[in-house]
């Protein structure tokens, strides 16, 4: 619990700076991107109220202490642990769209607490990216934004032959599929395939490994539009199941 509690409304309102994991009570040296959003974005000035958080799930209120040109010292005077939601326990493996496309299927997917993204190579694949730097930043950008408390794992690549491997339950997103069934919340892993869609051959070798074939619409999605809905349904459900 917060040792010091601001109201409801100023915490609200309370911008958040992103710091690395393990967040601890005490004095915490920002530097990098977030100071520079903290000094020149957020004008945070000594004696300034802010809040941080960690990605891992922990985050808490401070006071600046300390500016410099290049770095902010912040005075954390308490710290709160947020669980994860039943939806972190989705993982959503997607053919990268083109563009600005991947960036804001990431950042909604982090909006929506998914666990885990996994860019997916396949035989129709436009784009297979190799560095994930910028998405990573999208992801920290969007949990300080809708005060989520756990960042998703982005990454590795993975190709077919890897996914039939998976540990974890798949589900095809497919016109050609069944209605939609999320049943309880459990460790699963929704594929969503490039804009030509997954070919007969590959649909086979998730088949043949378990994967089930799942429709969302009749019509054609965009990569995004299938990935982001999908996750949507299923943490919509989870959640209400669970509360």
């Amino acid at each position: 619990m917060l040792e010091r509690r601001e109201s409801m409304a100023t915490t609200q309102a309370m911008r958040t700076l992103l710091v690395q994991a393990p967040l601890v009570v005490g004095e915490v040296e920002i530097g990098d991107e977030e100071a520079h959003q903290g000094l020149h974005v957020l004008r945070l000035r000594l004696g300034d109220s802010i809040r941080l958080a960690d990605g891992a799930g922990r985050c808490g209120l401070g006071r600046v202490m300390l500016t410099s040109r290049h770095s902010l010292r912040v005075a954390v005077e308490g710290i709160e642990t947020l669980e994860k939601g039943p939806s972190a326990l989705l993982s959503v493996a997607c053919a990268a769209p083109k563009g600005d496309r991947f960036d804001d299927l990431v950042r909604t997917l982090t909006e929506l607490g998914v666990g885990r993204i996994l860019p997916l190579s396949c035989a129709r694949s436009d784009r297979i990216p190799t560095h994930l730097d910028r998405q990573r930043r999208v992801a920290g950008e969007a949990l300080k934004q809708c005060r989520r408390g756990h960042l998703p794992t982005l990454g590795p690549v993975v190709d077919i032959r890897t996914l039939a491997a998976w540990p974890e339950p798949l589900i095809i997103l497919d016109r050609a599929g069944s209605g939609v069934s999320t049943g309880e919340p459990r460790a699963i892993t929704l594929v969503i395939g490039p804009e030509g869609g997954l070919t007969e051959e590959e649909v086979g070798v998730l088949a043949a490994a378990g994967a089930q074939t799942m429709r969302l619409a009749g019509h054609v999605l965009r990569i995004e539009t299938a990935a982001i809905a999908a996750a949507a349904v299923w943490a919509a459900a989870w959640e209400n199941r669970s509360s």
